[in-house]
């Protein structure tokens, strides 16, 4: 086997592995846990909590990351303990289900309903009732673009 010159190529550990496990390894950050509930939990750390496989969907996606569900309010969409994978560039539709961050970093997993003026109207599961949040109590609402079941 030819090893490239220095400064080019994959690296070390990256030449050891069969082209196929490359694309395998861990390098999405987990950065928290999400409350299915009304109050939300931390969302965003300093760093990640732990690390996880990148789904095909987030290849490329710069900023994307994952969190745990904490809770039983998205019932039976989500459980407790669900990894969900967030796209923080794809802009929520109605239906779609979100992470809604507050600006002190506390999020919630929830469906998205719409915009109505400055009020973010999002949808609980369980049980179902419709939550509004004015905007100055929304840093930002990033689309979900799956799950696994931890």
């Amino acid at each position: 086997m030819t090893t490239p010159p220095t400064g080019t190529g994959p690296g070390p550990i990256m030449r050891h592995l069969p082209s196929h496990a490359a694309h395998r390894l861990k390098d999405l950050p987990i950065l928290g846990r999400a409350q299915g509930g009304d109050e939300g939990n931390l969302v965003i750390e300093d760093g990640a909590i732990d690390w996880t496989f990148r789904p095909a969907s987030l290849h490329g996606v710069r900023d994307a990351f994952a969190v745990y569900v904490t809770g039983d309010s998205m019932l039976p969409k989500y459980r407790d303990g669900d990894l969900v994978y967030v796209n923080p560039a794809l802009k929520p539709r109605h239906g779609r289900f979100v992470l809604m961050e507050t600006p002190d970093h506390r999020g919630l997993v929830k469906q998205f309903v719409k915009w109505k003026g400055d009020t973010l109207l999002l949808r609980q599961l369980n049980p179902g009732k419709t939550l509004s949040f004015p905007r100055d109590q929304v840093l930002r609402v990033m689309m979900i673009i799956g799950s696994m079941d931890c």
